[in-house]
């Protein structure tokens, strides 16, 4: 007799974009999984389709739907549902609240939002271990390195693509377009982490992520470009082996590892041995110098403070060149700037409300940058 299977429950923090969406592609696969909660911004159009298809039951936004019932914020549709994962993909620095909220009312932590370890790794590591909440990261590179990892590591590797400037000549990249850096050779993301990833801000984050997750000094943390995008993390023991992790780039894969982790049960694409690039190259510091600049500061000073900062700006900054207001290669100088002016101010972060206050501190120094640039 076969053993029937329970459902397990999930919510969609940011239900409309690119991870959220994916999500919701790989729960209809899966069957067993159910979602009873999303939260989004304004995408009525593809919203509406999520809780008719998926027949969800509440919902959190800026905007109101004929269907599903509307809740009032985060904590009310996570106390309402207390599903058994959430799925934690809002961009940006209103991720990191929601994060923080969903590590109260629910058991797995499938996560997407760099910001949330970035900003407040500390704090959402030790409220996670308080409430026995398992974080499982979604990120193809910790999620890599998630799957590699034992206790006897010498060190890791993740990978980058590189961006949309990688094959572009020194003297053009100051000077190109949002059109132009919207161009990912490997990835469909959304804007932000697209830009991040032409400056390498992106996998700056994603480093100080994988210090945070895996407890790993950055000096064992190595970054390197694989063109494809086809190896996603290697994990160097101190017996000598080498484990790679690689794969068609597909961010529904490891969607699917965080839901049904310690499981494998997606079914997906499987390379053939001639597609396999397992070639890597050096990050040239030159052409990304935005995150030679953090990689460098995160190793001789590793306060939050300026972490904060870093990522406050580079929003500012990011949606001000996606806007046309600024060239791409303002951008540095705006988030340089900004981040030296918080170091400066030499500020200690001692409670979650002091994320919160040195963010709204660090985008108006952004937006006074902004105004002189």
């Amino acid at each position: 007799m076969e053993e029937k299977t329970s459902v397990k429950t999930v919510v969609i923090l940011g239900a409309t974009g690119s991870i959220g969406t994916q999500t919701v592609n790989v729960i209809k696969q899966l069957k067993d999984y159910k979602i009873v909660g999303i939260s989004f911004g304004s995408n009525r159009e593809v919203a509406r389709e999520i809780i008719s298809e998926m027949n969800v039951a509440y919902y959190v936004s800026n905007v109101e739907l004929e269907i599903g019932t509307k809740l009032a914020d985060t904590e009310e549709l996570l106390k309402r549902t207390t599903p058994d994962i959430v799925v934690s993909a809002i961009p940006g620095f209103e991720g990191v609240k929601a994060t923080l909220t969903a590590l109260k009312y629910t058991k797995r932590l499938a996560l997407a939002t760099k910001e949330a370890l970035v900003c407040a790794g500390p704090f959402v590591k030790a409220l996670a271990k308080e409430r026995n909440v398992e974080i499982i990261p979604i990120d193809s590179e910790h999620s890599a390195i998630f799957q590699l990892y034992e206790p006897h590591i010498e060190r890791i590797l993740i990978t980058a693509s590189g961006g949309a400037v990688r094959d572009i000549p020194m003297e053009k990249i100051g000077d190109l377009t949002p059109p132009d850096i919207l161009k990912h050779p490997t990835w469909n993301m959304g804007g932000r982490i697209t830009v991040d990833s032409a400056t390498m801000v992106n996998k700056f984050f994603e480093v100080v992520e994988a210090h945070e997750l895996f407890d790993l000094p950055y000096e064992k943390i190595d970054v390197r470009l694989n063109r494809s995008s086809f190896i996603h993390g290697i994990v160097f023991l101190k017996d000598g082996v080498i484990k790679i992790h690689a794969g068609k780039p597909d961010m529904r894969i490891p969607i699917a590892y965080a839901l049904t982790y310690p499981e494998r049960r997606y079914e997906s694409y499987v390379a053939k041995v001639e597609e396999f690039d397992l070639s890597l190259q050096d990050v040239d510091r030159e052409r990304y110098p935005l995150f030679t600049y953090a990689l460098e500061l995160a190793k001789d000073n590793d306060y939050l403070s300026w972490r904060i900062a870093l990522n406050a700006s580079d929003e500012i900054a990011v949606k001000s060149f996606l806007d046309g207001r600024i060239r791409f290669k303002d951008i540095e100088e705006i988030v340089r700037k900004t981040v030296e002016a918080v170091l400066d101010m030499n500020i200690s972060v001692d409670k979650i409300e002091d994320v919160y206050e040195i963010d709204e501190m660090a985008r108006k120094i952004a937006k006074n940058f902004l105004k002189n640039t």
